[in-house]
């Protein structure tokens, strides 16, 4: 019965998520992941604030699931929805103050639109709409940001292993507008020992021990803006919204525990971590340099061949 109902749910999954879409060597379509940070502190706060010398600590709670896809002739879209929970807590109470995280909460759908132009190139495009709010205040378009890559891959090697995108990365929030380059990189080894992702801004390298068993680096910039309700702070200067950011890189160790499922663990240091003020003209009114901090982080993800 348990081998059925297995073989019913690899049908319905490869049926729902076909390899034209997810042309990665690593697809993980579903989970769940817990990150800890070891205790930090900000920098640069200015004098009179309740927070110096205060110390937090926070946790990430993450969630992913997948939505059915859609074609349209040759063109493929895949979406998935990701929710995270930021939770920061202080080793003191301080008086409230727009300096004061507590809960950021962000809840964002991934839409990968794929065309194939030839057998080796594709036009692509990720729309990533993000809501991010600390829900402290009632819901706003501010709440709302917009977020995607568009350009085109091109595959490599004989057999196509190589995989390289190139576009824009446009953002829009806070009625500001955004562009960077965007540049996406999958690769596999003949042998199939090394896979190798590199999406901006994150990095994904494993080593195939065994069909079973992975080693490698993981690294991702992460970053979440958020609307805050509108405070004028102890020296009379007006904060609108905020962002925290930090880079982290550490060591990963990835295990098949049964059939589909695999567990994921790293660890590492997460560096150069900012909270940064602004006020609705995009000035940078704070900008709170945060000290190194270890973390840990368990992922426990649904992966398909």
């Amino acid at each position: 019965m348990k081998n059925l109902l297995r073989l019913f749910l690899l049908i319905f999954l490869y049926i729902l998520f076909p390899n034209k879409i997810l042309a990665q060597f690593i697809k993980d379509i579903a989970g769940v992941a817990v990150t800890i940070h070891a205790e930090s502190k900000f920098n640069n706060v200015p004098s009179g604030s309740s927070l110096i010398g205060t110390k937090f600590k926070y946790n990430s709670y993450d969630a992913c699931l997948p939505l059915p896809p859609l074609h349209f002739g040759k063109t493929l879209i895949f979406s998935n929805i990701n929710y995270r929970l930021m939770d920061f807590s202080f080793d003191k109470e301080t008086t409230p103050n727009p300096y004061h995280i507590d809960k950021i909460h962000e809840l964002k759908a991934v839409v990968i639109i794929r065309h194939p132009i030839s057998t080796k190139w594709s036009l692509l495009g990720v729309i990533i709409p993000t809501v991010a709010s600390d829900f402290k205040n009632s819901f706003s378009g501010d709440d709302l940001m917009l977020d995607g890559i568009y350009g085109v891959s091109k595959k490599f090697g004989k057999h196509a292993n190589l995989e390289i995108g190139l576009g824009v990365h446009a953002m829009y929030s806070f009625h500001e507008l955004l562009i960077t380059p965007g540049v996406s990189i999958d690769y596999k080894s003949n042998n199939g020992k090394w896979i190798g992702q590199f999406y901006w801004p994150r990095l994904n390298v494993v080593y195939n021990l065994s069909k079973n068993t992975q080693v490698g680096i993981a690294g991702s910039i992460d970053w979440t803006k958020y609307n805050l309700k509108s405070y004028t702070d102890f020296q009379g200067k007006e904060i609108n919204y905020a962002q925290f950011s930090t880079i982290h890189a550490g060591l990963q160790f990835n295990q098949r525990i049964y059939n589909n499922f695999w567990i994921q663990v790293q660890g590492g240091m997460g560096l150069f971590n900012s909270y940064k003020l602004f006020n609705s003209n995009h000035d940078t009114i704070r900008n709170f340099s945060i000290d190194n901090m270890a973390y840990g982080k368990v992922m426990l993800t649904y992966r398909i061949k």
